[in-house]
């Protein structure tokens, strides 16, 4: 390569201006003419720092240098590299300048900076670093870059992701998705435990059925065993009594009938009179009826024939039913209120566990103590067990039981009023049926109008006492009709053996049954209505918790600010296509995959930080003349092994083992004390890094930066090597080695132009000698250094 600098500078700034198209070039000159600092300036062309951590000298070169063009030709993949540098733009701190740089060409066109990467690379090795300074170098770098990263880039970084994994775990903890499996399971079985008791209820239900069906029986029969005798023979008496009266009524009909026709003496009167009787027979029939008919009545509303009585008899029935229609809700709903008072006094008390039991929740208003949490949940468990020693089904059983018997007094007393009417009513007709017969009687002679007055008094006397008798038949004919449901005792015995036969019980354990499955069916009535309540409260729950979950999922699935996840896990697009379950599944498996993330996000963070401090530790015992570790860390094992695979690299080459190491095998540097350890001659012998010297730490580095150019895997197609300040620490055979493995190198690295730079130690003899010498007196007095071939 042929390189061209033109420099304008001020303060005393200088910089050589060429290098030559030289493979293995050497640069001798005056010292202060500007050789290195045009190596650094090349270097700042190729995309390089030379001032990275001099901030001082950084300044300095800045403001001195005003401008420059730098041009490269005779390059590998491209005729040309020219820049326009422009320094007024440069950062004030030491950092790669981009193109920031000035204006770059590359074959004439315009060019970025980044382009120059992949063409040209500038590599400056000064014998003046030794390993040990080289090494404290990178680490002080490498500790300062990673410092520099955690305050700044690192610590927001890692902020910004765990955050990110923050929110999407806590929207994810929003619908608690290990919950839905749970309360879908407790629906599931709330709904098959309801399903099994309502199956159970309905057959206790028909067997108390059963039951109460025979004990009814069994009463009746007991009872007409008792007094069916009795009263059957009372109502014999009657109605032999009554069949008396009925043939003395009609004897007497007779005798008015006879003595009318012996003593009328007017056929029409007789006629009239006849009709008169005959309405009069038929009326006193029509008022025994209905007032018959009225005994009945009153006897099953157990209320007196008496209009007043009945009245207010209806008018307190009719209150009493309106009161039980009005229980009814409220004992149905007991269960449920159960269930929301043990709902509220469960939330409550996790309000206590979280210190919150002396919290007052709700103000008592004006004159009144407020209630706190923990008052309020002793309330509700309170009135819960309150409320759950009452039996619900029992309750409104003899509630339902109890307003039925309210309805049924109700109608009688209705149809007992009505009677009423209809017996005041044919009263009426029959008085005026007798007074028509009496009207009538009086066309009669004075003595048959006596005689039949005198009849029609009996006759009447006789009709009341009929009613009478009729009406004290048809109480003891209602008493009888009770007492047996009006069966007979061998009809009462077959029907309760064939009730006893479908209940499959005992005639003489009928009671003890029936109130045990009275009992069975109070409790199993209980639970039926708490299961359908707790059906449709896990109902509830599971339906809101599947809401959740799918809300989350969706957010998960479209939102904006979880792209990041969808990015980072694709499966988690796929969620939202999967039913609430696997859903909710996923969303646990999520949520752990988070969590992980976010553990090794901790100790990956961690992890550099414990790298920082063991590079910090490790540049201050770099100073020192003892460096080995009291109880390392694993970073500090971690850093020294690095720094330990670094020095391994340089000594292992085998020219410098031979230099450094005659006859060494198995070489090696210990980290814990950063000494070199080699066996020679059966013998193990170590060496700190700082006891090497100067002379074999310069040409151990060299050897070692040049042995690593030529391991880069990803290499410029033109390379600048330039190796100074060596003289000061080779002798001559040293000098000579280096010559001779540059020049071997160069056969192999054809596109790399190493330029080795060394001060004007004699001047070349001003007169007489040949040519050559005389060119290099010309040159050297034009531009202050002589270049030419390194030769050994």
């Amino acid at each position: 390569m042929l390189i061209r600098i033109e420099a304008e500078s001020r303060r005393g700034l200088r910089i050589i201006d060429e290098i030559p198209d030289i493979p293995l070039c050497k640069i001798e000159g005056y010292n202060g003419i500007g050789k290195t600092t045009a190596i650094k300036l090349l270097s700042l062309c190729a995309g390089g720092q030379p001032f990275e951590g001099n901030n001082q000298d950084w300044r300095s070169f800045r403001e001195q240098l005003s401008g420059a063009r730098v041009s490269v030709t005779e390059l590998h993949d491209a005729r040309s590299i020219e820049w326009s540098l422009e320094p007024g733009q440069w950062p004030d701190r030491p950092e790669p300048l981009g193109d920031l740089i000035g204006q770059v060409r590359v074959n004439g066109r315009t060019a970025n900076q980044s382009d120059i990467r992949a063409l040209l690379s500038v590599h400056h090795i000064n014998a003046a670093e030794t390993p040990l300074t080289v090494l404290a170098k990178r680490v002080d770098k490498a500790r300062h870059n990673l410092a520099d990263w955690l305050n700044q880039p690192g610590a927001k970084r890692q902020q910004e992701v765990d955050f990110a994994i923050d929110g999407v775990q806590k929207l994810i903890m929003q619908c608690v998705p290990s919950q839905l499996q749970t309360e879908a399971t407790a629906a599931e079985e709330a709904s098959k435990l309801t399903e099994d008791i309502d199956k159970r209820l309905g057959d206790l239900r028909r067997k108390t059925d059963l039951l109460d069906q025979a004990s009814g029986v069994l009463d009746r029969l007991e009872q007409v065993r008792g007094q069916g005798s009795e009263m059957d023979e009372k109502l014999n008496r009657l109605k032999v009594e009554l069949e008396d009266l009925e043939l003395r009524s009609q004897r007497l009909d007779e005798q008015i009938t006879q003595a009318s026709s012996r003593q009328h003496l007017n056929e029409q009167a007789e006629h009239k009179f006849e009709l008169a009787r005959n309405n009069l027979v038929r009326q006193d029939k029509a008022l025994r009826e209905v007032t018959a008919e009225l005994e009945r009545l009153t006897a099953a509303a157990d209320v007196e024939p008496d209009e007043k009585i009945i009245a207010e008899k209806q008018k307190e029935l009719g209150g009493r039913l309106n009161e039980l229609l009005e229980q009814m809700p409220q004992i149905h709903a007991t269960p449920m209120l159960v269930a929301l008072l043990v709902d509220l006094a469960d939330r409550l008390a996790d309000a206590e566990q979280h210190e919150l039991g002396q919290t007052t929740l709700l103000d008592g208003g004006e004159g009144r103590e407020g209630w706190s949490v923990s008052a309020l949940r002793a309330a509700c468990r309170k009135q819960a067990e309150k409320l759950q020693e009452r039996t619900p089904s029992g309750d409104a059983l003899a509630l339902a039981a109890e307003i039925e018997q309210v309805r049924a007094r109700l109608d009688a007393v209705f149809q007992a009023s009505q009677k009423l009417a209809e017996v005041q009513q044919a009263n009426a007709s029959f008085l005026r049926a007798e007074k028509r017969l009496r009207e009538t009687s009086e066309a009669l002679p004075a003595q048959a109008a006596r005689t039949v007055e005198d009849l029609i008094r009996t006759r009447k006397e006789l009709d009341q006492q009929s009613r009478t008798v009729q009406a004290a038949y048809a109480r003891h004919q209602h008493a009888r009709e009770l007492l047996g449901g009006g069966m007979t005792e061998e009809a009462l015995a077959a029907e309760l053996l064939r009730l006893c036969k479908q209940a499959g019980v005992d005639a003489a354990r009928i009671r003890g049954r029936r109130e045990r499955a009275r009992s069975e069916l109070d409790e199993l009535t209980r639970r039926h209505a708490q299961a359908l309540q707790s059906v449709d409260r896990t109902r509830r729950v599971l339906h809101e918790r599947s809401r959740q979950v799918s809300e989350v999922v969706d957010a998960i699935s479209n939102s904006d600010g979880c792209r990041w996840l969808r990015e980072s896990i694709p499966e988690v697009q796929s969620i939202n296509s999967r039913g609430v379950l696997e859903q909710a599944r996923d969303l646990e498996r999520l949520t752990s995959l988070l969590e992980k993330a976010r553990n090794r996000l901790r100790d990956q963070f961690t992890a550099v930080q414990g790298v920082g401090a063991a590079l910090n530790r490790l540049h201050s015992d770099l100073g020192r003349p003892q460096a080995e570790i009291e109880s390392p860390t694993p970073w500090d094992r971690a850093a020294r092994l690095w720094l330990a695979g670094e020095v391994g690299s340089w000594f292992n080459d085998p020219v410098i083992r031979t230099s450094l190491f005659p006859g060494a095998g198995n070489l090696w540097l210990d980290w814990r004390d950063m000494r070199v350890h080699w066996i020679a001659d059966g013998d193990e012998e170590s060496r700190p890094l700082s006891g090497f010297s100067s002379g074999q730490q310069a040409f151990a580095y060299t050897h070692a930066q040049l042995a690593q150019l030529e391991r880069e895997e990803q290499r410029a197609a033109n390379r600048l090597i330039a190796l100074d300040e060596f003289s000061a620490y080779l002798d001559a055979s040293k000098m000579y080695d280096l010559a001779v493995y540059l020049e071997e190198r160069g056969q192999r690295q054809i596109y790399d132009q190493v330029v080795v730079i060394l001060p004007l130690e004699t001047l070349p003899p001003t007169s007489g000698g040949d040519a050559a010498v005389q060119a290099q007196v010309k040159e050297l007095r034009q531009r202050g250094y002589i270049a030419e071939v390194f030769t050994a």
